[in-house]
């Protein structure tokens, strides 16, 4: 496992999570010696948390090493975005109207109405309630081109007769 008591990172973020006490050298040890304080850095800041325990993946190990960790941790409210951009980015990969996955169409509906829409779309998916609308839609288009079709109809009948008339009135 590497060490980070040399990452400048990991250094701020300890400093901001306890600005009294070193980083800890065992981790481990301080682990079970703190674990109200373990607990408190797990909620904080776990990417720290993971890596002083070693269980971070390699991508955050990577970023601490090269000095492309932020100083700063994220609030939960960055984590819970970061994480639901990841499960949107994960559903549409996914493609639950292709896939017929409806767990899924559900999540996706309630995370991202506007990525899901996009997605239908692409994917030649109605919704129920698209499809309901494309049926009023075309319900209220056939329903005008017949009025449309009884009023020409009407208008012809109506110069026919109007024609009629005048022949037999010229005829008398």
């Amino acid at each position: 496992m590497p060490d980070f008591t040399s990452s400048v990172a990991a250094l701020r973020r300890w400093s901001n999570f306890d600005a009294e006490s070193p980083l800890p050298g065992d981790f481990s040890a301080w682990k079970q010696k703190n674990p109200q304080a373990w607990m408190k850095l797990a909620s904080n800041d776990p990417e720290l948390e993971s890596l002083l325990s070693g269980r971070a993946n390699a991508g955050l190990v990577a970023d601490a090493i090269q000095g492309k960790l932020s100083p700063i941790a994220k609030t939960p409210e960055e984590r819970a975005t970061d994480q639901k951009k990841a499960e949107v980015k994960q559903l549409i990969e996914n493609n639950p109207y292709k896939s017929g996955n409806f767990t899924e169409k559900l999540k996706l509906e309630a995370l991202d109405p506007a990525a899901a829409k996009e997605l239908r779309r692409q994917s030649s998916y109605q919704s129920p309630a698209e499809r309901q609308e494309a049926a009023e839609q075309a319900q209220a288009q056939h329903e005008s081109a017949l009025n449309q079709m009884v009023a020409a109809g009407q208008a012809r009948q109506l110069q026919q007769q109007m024609a009629q008339s005048q022949f037999t009135n010229g005829l008398s």
